[in-house]
């Protein structure tokens, strides 16, 4: 680095604020000065740090440190290799190369020199001498040169501000085969319907704003990236698919295979549903084969798609997932009692049919009382149908039940 820049970073250095993370340290700007007056932050912080986002790389060094221990045991002698595409501070590889077990290789990039500068002073606050390069490169440009050379990592990381999807072409095409790939997508309004021109630009999707629309999302990105996929003969095994608060989170294997290609499509499709009675259904890629009315009420259905139809978890991940946060600690993840109550209903949601049902916004639309949820369980339990929480909002449930039922159980337990 040349002394003037030298110069520069300790300079700015005395400006910052050093905050905690689980177990790291960090050099960081001030959120504060950087919001839009709420809690969004905006992208003129020079650096972007956003301390909201520790639950999405808490959960994401749980994922790679399950991913790990699948590649130790099947490449023991093989160092694994992650790229952080777009590290910003450092704080998401910093954490990674504390947390993980030896030997793994973390390649941290970004286009903002100022980023490179400021990862090293972070790995000095820290005390880490190993284990990670750094780069200063546009990551689209990075990654097409490491597929074209096949220099492939086990792990690629995205996490940008907005769309991931000019990014995810490349990402694709540049992973090793079975290697884990995590997405984050912020721009939920777009995935979640609110900007249907917006997601058809984007994702080639027709959006649908649903009831269950966060679920929508998360099947909006998984179909992108599945199609990304498939032109380099790769396809997705999605192994955790998360939506929190504003913003999505997947994990999908990438493998070769045409038979691989074959089963994806036959987990492409649409989602129907009934904006009256809130009826909802899936239907395989030829949406010109679905009725336009629905069948329990008659009203015009509306639909989204084409979208990813199949699971959404791979429950023996999921598993592995679990045995890492239960023996973890708050103090190396912050979010961990979250972390654990979440991965505690992906299992069981998984086994469901698509879509879930918000039983606030029901009794609501249905002007009546809401019961316990426990009741409320108890009751379609005893109707003979499954149920499951689902991690995705609070007070929506996932469940094989009908609609009519459904709401004949709301509607009894409100009178008691």
């Amino acid at each position: 680095m040349p002394p003037d820049m030298e110069l520069d970073i300790e300079e700015i250095i005395k400006k910052l604020s050093v905050v905690q993370e689980g177990d790291l340290q960090l050099y960081t700007y001030s959120p504060d000065e950087f919001s839009d007056g709420g809690s969004m932050l905006t992208k003129s912080m020079p650096v972007f740090y956003n301390p909201i986002q520790e639950l999405n790389r808490s959960i994401t060094l749980i994922a790679y440190k399950a991913y790990q221990e699948e590649h130790m045991t099947n490449h023991p002698d093989v160092p694994l290799k992650i790229l952080d595409s777009m590290a910003a501070s450092g704080i998401r590889s910093l954490r990674l190369t504390l947390f993980l077990a030896d030997p793994h290789e973390i390649f941290a990039n970004d286009l903002n020199p100022l980023a490179l500068s400021l990862i090293q002073k972070n790995m000095e606050l820290n005390s880490i001498t190993k284990h990670i390069a750094t780069s200063n490169q546009d990551c689209n440009l990075l990654m097409s040169e490491w597929g074209a050379s096949h220099r492939f990592s086990h792990i690629i990381d995205l996490d940008p501000f907005g769309t991931p999807n000019y990014f995810i072409p490349n990402a694709v095409r540049t992973i090793s085969n079975g290697g884990l790939l995590g997405v984050t997508a912020t721009d939920t309004p777009v995935l979640f319907g609110v900007r249907p021109s917006a997601c058809l630009r984007k994702y080639n999707v027709t959006a649908l704003r649903s009831s269950f629309c966060k679920e929508v999302g998360l099947r909006i990105l998984l179909h992108y990236i599945a199609k990304q996929a498939h032109p380099w003969m790769r396809y997705i095994e999605p192994v955790m698919a998360l939506s929190f608060d504003h913003y999505v989170r997947v994990f999908v294997r990438i493998k070769k295979g045409k038979e691989g290609i074959t089963h994806n499509l036959e987990n492409f499709g649409y989602i129907l549903w009934c904006p009256q009675c809130d009826w909802r259904d899936s239907v395989h890629l030829n949406i010109l084969d679905a009725s336009s009315r629905c069948p329990l009420c008659d009203s015009k259905v509306k639909f989204g798609g084409p979208l990813w139809i199949g699971k959404l978890h791979d429950s023996d991940f999921v598993l592995r997932c679990t045995t890492i946060a239960e023996n973890s600690t708050q103090q190396t993840i912050p979010s961990i009692k979250r972390i654990i109550k979440t991965l505690s209903y992906l299992p069981h949601e998984n086994q469901l049919p698509l879509g879930y049902y918000n039983i606030h916004k029901l009794c609501d639309k249905y002007q009546i009382s809401v019961s316990s949820m426990v009741k409320i369980e108890n009751a379609i339990k005893a109707e003979g149908f499954d149920y499951s929480r689902t991690h995705i909002e609070p007070h929506a449930i996932k469940s094989n039940i009908d609609i009519p039922t459904l709401s004949r159980i709301l509607h009894a337990l409100a009178k008691e």
